[in-house]
């Protein structure tokens, strides 16, 4: 299921449990000691940071704080794999 790229964050996929999460680790990203999960380097203070998903659990594990563009480049990765690589289809045996 593909998420909608417009509209408030609930209709986009990340609603109140999302938004609680993120909120509860702003305050520590917000000190420029956390390191990003996707990365490993630190997310310096006022840098735009997501709260990344683990890769192949589509919307329901986190794995932590990642800067914006490290995680928006492996949502753009995947969905450019799905494309050019769809899913395998049965071979046919003569």
């Amino acid at each position: 299921m593909t998420m909608p790229s417009t509209g408030t964050t609930t209709q986009r996929g990340y609603g109140a449990y999302h938004q609680r999460i993120r909120a509860s680790l702003a305050p520590r990203v917000a000190t420029g000691s956390v390191r990003c999960a996707r990365c490993g380097q630190l997310i310096r203070s006022g840098q735009a940071w997501d709260l990344g998903h683990a890769d192949g659990t589509g919307k329901r594990e986190y794995q932590g704080p990642e800067h914006a563009t490290c995680n928006r480049s492996a949502g753009g990765r995947t969905g450019r794999s799905r494309t050019l690589d769809p899913a395998p289809r049965p071979v046919t045996r003569w």
